[in-house]
């Protein structure tokens, strides 16, 4: 099997934090927007709560072969491996870790335009001020295609999601989720006793504060 990262904004003020923020508020306001919990309770449950991110990592991971598939036509197996988030945001951002098999890769390098693929490749690995690249920035200079590391054959991922047009492809592949309650799901999974037991209080609360409107 191969290693592979996948296209992903991360969770630093991105459409997938802003995910996971809106489904906390979600869990504290009633049907107008209006939230009768105060601050503190609010700072409490978001203090409680755990670690959402990789289950929404696995979905993503998931979702993005189904579209894949769709806009790109090309299927290929990836099986999730890792998050790996940074220590601090002020360089990179949350990577997501697949494994694929090594037909796998060569499927989406047919698939890929190659002169979208050099482009491509030159944008993120050319050296400038403040960011020194381990990799050469031209293909040629990668060597055969069975020895390209996670970040290389990442790299064949972000050219086809580019050679897809789809600009809005992050949001395309979460549009559903909210629909289906899922993110609410998974963060209310990912709080601990203490959270679960203020999302109660602020429930209640919640009903309390509805019922003088009806």
């Amino acid at each position: 099997m191969r290693e592979t990262t996948i296209p992903f904004s991360g969770f630093y003020e991105s459409i997938h934090s802003g995910e996971i923020d809106c489904a906390i508020e979600n869990m504290l306001s009633d049907s107008s927007g209006r939230s009768p919990v105060s601050d503190r309770i609010s700072d409490e449950i978001w203090s409680h709560t755990g670690d959402v991110t990789a289950e929404y990592a696995r979905e993503f991971l998931a979702d993005f072969q189904t579209w894949l598939a769709g806009n790109c036509d090309v299927e290929v197996k990836l099986h999730f491996d890792e998050l790996s988030s940074p220590r601090s945001y002020n360089f990179t951002t949350d990577r997501i870790f697949a494994k694929l098999s090594r037909d796998s890769v060569r499927k989406l390098y047919r698939a890929v335009d190659k002169a979208l693929l050099d482009k491509v490749i030159t944008a993120r690995f050319t050296s400038y001020d403040g960011f020194s690249s381990f990799y050469a920035p031209n293909r040629a200079a990668w060597g055969k295609l069975d020895d390209w590391d996670a970040n290389q054959v990442g790299t064949i991922l972000v050219a086809l999601v580019r050679q897809s047009g789809r600009t809005d492809w992050e949001y395309e592949i979460i549009e559903d989720w909210s629909g289906k309650g899922l993110v609410d799901k998974w963060v209310y999974d990912a709080l601990d006793p203490k959270g679960k037991r203020l999302v109660k209080l602020a429930s209640y609360l919640r009903e309390r504060e509805e019922r003088k409107y009806r």
